[in-house]
């Protein structure tokens, strides 16, 4: 199972509403998140992504709804935990990796960083597998799950996809 933790893409500074909520993408955001979702499809070998997770609000449920097609989720499931103020959505992850099938999360800063170093950092040790310096707008983390015998539900960065680094 792989575990994709996603920050939505660039968003307006202000939404005509003057919600933080109904902030949508910006165009050069739409772009950026298309070009994150190719290769995610690039990187998963063109294999249909079984479920697609988002944050309800709009720049989040925007950027889900550009990756679902791109990555072949059926659909873009909205859920309140991956909304800005929600508590780390551990329960919902494990749930997901109880299931067995590949996932992406799309979520916000700090929450989806915050998300990513709790599932990988264990008490005492380092994180394993590659150094996340920070979570730009777009960025997907790929996470496995660790198979050592007391990994305790323990995850290891498999992936990042860098939108900077995509060129």
């Amino acid at each position: 199972m792989h575990l994709y933790v996603m920050r939505h893409g660039p968003a307006e500074e202000r939404s005509p509403t003057g919600r933080d909520a109904d902030r949508r993408l910006t165009s050069e955001g739409r772009d950026r998140v298309r070009r994150v979702s190719l290769e995610l499809r690039r990187l998963r070998g063109g294999a249909p992504l079984p479920r697609l997770l988002s944050s309800p609000l709009a720049r989040a449920r925007e950027t889900g709804e550009i990756t679902a097609p791109i990555c072949g989720a059926p659909e873009v499931e909205l859920r309140d935990e991956l909304s800005l103020d929600a508590d780390l959505p551990l329960a919902l992850v494990a749930s997901l990796a109880r299931g067995g099938a590949d996932a992406l999360l799309v979520g916000h800063q700090p929450s989806v960083e915050h998300l990513v170093r709790t599932l990988v950092d264990a008490p005492g040790r380092a994180a394993t597998g590659m150094r996340l310096r920070g979570f730009v707008t777009a960025l997907v983390v790929a996470l496995e799950p660790e198979a050592a015998p007391h990994a305790d539900g323990r995850w290891r960065i498999a992936q990042i996809l860098d939108p900077h680094a995509l060129g």
